[in-house]
């Protein structure tokens, strides 16, 4: 028996794109890239990013859509949010067209994991079965840079549904993970929604030049710690869905241990 994982990686693309998906082709590992629009807009004065996206898409990698700016749904709201996701949308069509590639179905990601009600309440904790809420909880709150965990108010849940129904309206699929069967997946609002949600953060992010020190992941070392002592990515019953991040500092190196750490922990990465 594995421990099974399907990979997702925010923020493409960035300087090492090209290394990264050449990296994880070596070891054929597939992976869903979830491209930020002002990263790969040819408009923008960034045409090699532009260009980075088309080749992942020729080596076989999904792309999906993670807005245009990486802006807070629940601070720059529906119109914006919404503009942002068609426009990045357009960008993904036309790198599918050029790389000659079949498209597959729109999915999304929330920048920050902001489903419109702050990144602290991405969804509502209540859908949780009681014996795993609070697992659940610091799934997001350990996992993300949180500005408040103040409860969403009302407007807030509101947007969060309109733009539910929006992803809907407008082609959005909910990303095929079939393997992932926790009863707190299955059971809550993680398993209804239409965006694509994680059930495990690297904290990758932390590592970063500018967040490096400032919180309690520091190192390579603790994310893989991280990776071992969690009670339910190590279990065989189920998959996960695990965010990394494609980032624009130098994240290359980390990315490859946390990859090489968990073949040598008996993962198998899955294709959705």
């Amino acid at each position: 028996m594995h421990k099974k994982v399907y990979l997702t990686i925010d923020d493409s693309p960035s300087k090492n794109t090209d290394a990264l998906t050449d990296f994880l082709s070596s070891l054929n590992i597939p992976a869903v890239l979830f491209a930020r629009g002002e990263f790969m807009d040819p408009s923008a004065g960034n045409q090699e990013g532009f260009d980075k996206i088309v080749r992942a898409i020729r080596k076989g990698f999904i792309v999906g859509n993670h807005s245009y700016a990486h802006d807070r749904t629940s601070e720059v709201g529906y119109a914006s949010q919404t503009t942002q996701i068609a426009k990045t949308q357009n960008l993904i069509d036309r790198a599918y067209e050029v790389a000659g590639a079949e498209p597959p179905p729109r999915y999304f990601r929330f920048p920050h994991l902001d489903r419109g009600c702050g990144n602290a309440h991405a969804i509502d904790f209540m859908t949780v079965p009681e014996q795993y809420r609070t697992y659940v909880q610091h799934l997001f709150w350990d996992g993300v840079r949180l500005e408040t965990k103040e409860p969403p108010t009302p407007a807030q849940l509101q947007l969060k549904n309109d733009i539910q129904i929006w992803l809907l309206e407008n082609g959005f699929k909910k990303l095929p993970t079939p393997d992932v069967t926790m009863p707190w997946w299955t059971e809550s609002e993680l398993g209804e929604a239409v965006d694509s949600l994680v059930t495990f953060s690297t904290s990758d992010w932390m590592v970063s030049p500018r967040h490096k020190g400032k919180w309690d992941i520091a190192s390579t070392e603790d994310i893989n710690k991280k990776i071992d002592a969690d009670p339910w990515l190590n279990r065989e019953d189920s998959a996960h869905i695990v965010l990394i991040h494609d980032d624009r500092e130098d994240l290359l190196t980390v990315t490859e241990n946390i990859i090489n750490h968990m073949l040598n922990s008996n993962f198998i990465f899955l294709k959705p």
